[in-house]
Formats: structure tokens, sequence, C-alpha cells
């Protein structure tokens, strides 16, 4: 199979591959694939199980709440519409999509995919359907919201009697379901569905395709030398244009969030008619005050030391574009790498203060609404994502001959 790294760029031809073994790219150790392993029965009986549980997981009690004889329970999908009665639209808008709506839509589309419909639709609604499914991943973040579930239960457990209801084991199974589905999900072979790869002439192994004026799809992965993908119809680029430029504007907003969303309380509590509100330095602080130790360790690493050292981390490799290839550049890209993965994982407070705000409603003996530094927490991670995902890597292993091209043409 012919592909170029998305990282270093460098072109491979990669000799078939058996179950259990994995493609690395000899430049920069980056993963490329797995082997070819037909997992469609799989991965149709894991999305239908998945779906089965999150469609029971909205119907039933989630979690309860006891304190001094007044019980609240809640089901999950209470946990975005109670924002919406404080304000907080955009706020519930987000939780709704990211933990029910996109996650159903993905698993809804994924049966048929793998049952072959692929090969039986129109090949511009074929390519339309597989390029919307394959962009849902990165914004479905149920397993963060169920660590945050957890992380919520911990901070009020000594307040009051929590139980578990149907639906939250529920949802337990399907984030274990949906995470072994995803798991098996072979991109290269549904796109194969819809057209197979075609191997470009005069690409040389070990060998730059930006040297060879070769554009590697970012969707499909299809090499091609035109400007649009023969398979997917994508416009197709040497590097991503203007990279480094919305990587930079993306990373100053979130920036300028950081402030308010440190300084303004995340959300309200009220405790008798005493009213305190609570930022994510104090949240964190109460935790370790009271022993919750690695809790207090996760909310703040995730909530405090991410999101810092992603504006630095993405800082300095927008700057380290202009330096020239050096022995560290395969560490940059590793550094990069791990940044884009852990983007979304600063979400968590997000969803505790969801949680929080739906489960904790006792009228005046105790209540919780959320502050306006949730909302600037949010956006803040939203532009880190995307500040990631604008930064091209390959820009790190360009030569100097490389970029002043790039910037005439």
């Amino acid at each position: 199979m012919q592909t170029v790294c998305p990282c270093c760029d460098l072109i491979i031809d990669i000799p078939r591959i058996v179950a259990k073994q994995m493609a690395i790219c000899p430049h920069c150790h980056h993963k490329l694939c797995e082997a070819d392993v037909n997992h469609d029965s799989r991965i149709v009986a894991l999305s239908f199980s998945a779906l089965l549980m999150l469609l029971s997981s909205m119907f039933y009690p989630f979690i309860s709440f006891s304190s001094s004889g007044i019980t609240q329970t809640i089901t999950l999908p209470d946990a975005a519409r109670i924002l919406f009665n404080y304000d907080s639209e955009l706020l519930g808008l987000f939780i709704d999509l990211s933990i029910i709506a996109l996650p159903m839509s993905l698993l809804v589309v994924l049966i048929p995919l793998h049952l072959g419909v692929l090969k039986t639709l129109p090949d511009g609604v074929a390519r339309r359907l597989l390029k919307v499914t394959l962009s849902l991943e990165p914004w479905i973040m149920s397993e963060i919201f169920l660590i945050g579930v957890l992380v919520s239960m911990v901070k009020i457990m000594s307040l009051a009697d929590i139980s578990f209801g149907a639906s939250f084991w529920a949802y337990v199974g399907f984030v274990i379901l949906y995470i072994a589905a995803l798991a098996h999900l072979n991109r290269p072979r549904l796109w194969a569905q819809i057209k197979p790869a075609k191997v470009l002439e005069g690409a040389e192994h070990a060998k730059r395709a930006i040297d060879e004026n070769i554009k590697a799809c970012h969707v499909c992965h299809q090499l091609c030398t035109g400007d649009v993908c023969e398979r997917c119809h994508t416009k197709t680029h040497v590097r991503n244009p203007y990279s480094v430029q919305k990587a930079a504007a993306w990373l100053v907003t979130s920036i300028v969030c950081y402030i308010p969303a440190n300084i303004l309380p995340i959300m309200h509590t009220t405790s008798l008619g005493d009213e305190s509100p609570s930022t994510l330095i104090g949240g964190v602080i109460t935790l370790w005050k009271s022993g919750s130790y690695p809790i207090a360790a996760i909310i703040f690493l995730a909530s405090v030391v991410v999101p810092l050292a992603k504006a630095f981390v993405l800082s300095f490799l927008c700057f380290m574009v202009a330096r020239p290839v050096n022995c560290h550049t395969k560490r940059y890209t590793k550094i990069y790498q791990l940044t884009e993965f852990i983007g979304k994982w600063s979400m968590i407070d997000v969803f505790v203060v969801a949680i929080l705000v739906a489960l904790v409603q006792l009228g005046n003996l105790m209540s919780v609404t959320p502050g306006l530094g949730i909302v600037f927490f949010t956006v803040m991670v939203i532009c880190q994502m995307m500040a990631a995902h604008a930064f091209d890597p390959r820009l790190l292993w360009d030569s100097p001959k490389n970029k002043t091209s790039e910037k005439k043409a």
C-alpha cells in the first residue's frame, strides 16, 4: 500500500501486514495503519449493542441525590435541559450534542456502512456520508462525560447519599461498547468500498511528498498531483493553507478566554440561603482539603495544567516551524501528537458542573447554578482543540527551501 506519513510527509510503500501487526513510519515513528482485517460483523454487533445501551440510558433514572429527607433524581437528558433553564443554552446544546446526539448519529450510520451500503449508494452520496461520519468522532466526549460524573460524585458524596440508577450502568455499557467499536474501525477499508486507492506513478519510496510535488488527501489519504482528490473530491494542498496563522489565531483566542475562565466563578453553591461562588482553583483546593487527593490532582491537571501546557507547546511549535530541521524534530512531532490527543480531556470540569447543576437542586436547602466562568472555559477548550487541528506538523520537517516556495505560492 502506498501512503504518505501525515506527520513528516515521507512517501512509504507499506508491505502486506497480517493481523496484530502495524506499520510505523521509519522517519518519525508515527503509527500509519494496522492490518487490513475485515471487522464488519463485529463493528455492526458492537454498534448495535452500544446504540441500545445509549437509548436505554435516556429513559430511566441516572443518578439520585438525597439530603435531609429530600431526594432529587435526574435522567441523562436532564444534564443539558436544566442548563437551558439557567440561560446557558449554548453550554446545554454542546453537552446534548457531545454525549447524546453525535454518538447516536455515528452509531446509527456505522451499522449500514459496515453492511455494505457504500457500494449501493451513488458515489457522490457515499463520499459525503463517509466524510461527515468520520468527522464526528473528535467531537464525541462520552467517555469524558462519564469521568466527569464520577468526579462530581466524589465532590458531593460527603454532603448527601448518592445512588446510581439503571441509566448510569447502561451508559457505562454504552461507553465500553462504543470504544470497542471505534477500536475496530478500518477507515481505509471504508474508503476502498467507494473507490480503491490508486497507486501514483512516479512517487519514489523514502522521499518526501513535497519534494515530488505530490499531495496527500487529508480526508482519505489518496496520493495525487491535482488540486482535487480523485477519490473523495476534497481540495488538496501540499500544506494546509495558513496553518500557522490559523493555529495562532485560535491559540490567542483560547488564552484570552483562559483568564476569565479562571477568575470568574464556574458555579454558585447555595446552602441554607448562603451562596458561595466556586472558581476552578477554588474547587481544586476544596477537594484537596477534603482528602480527595487523586480527584483534586486530576482536576488540577486537566483544567489548569493541561490548557497552559497546550498553549505553551502550540506556541513553541508555531515558532519552531521557522527553524531548520534538527535532531529534536522527531520529539517535537511526538509532543504535538500528545497535545492533540489530550485536548478534549480538559472538558471534564464542564461536565462536572453540568452534573452538579442538574443534580443538586433542593431549593433553599442546597442548590448549584452555573457561573459565567464555565462558559469561557468551554470556549477556551474548543479553541485549543481547533488550534491543534489547524496546525500542520509536516511544516516542522520542511527545509528552508520548501518553506520559501510555500510562501511564494
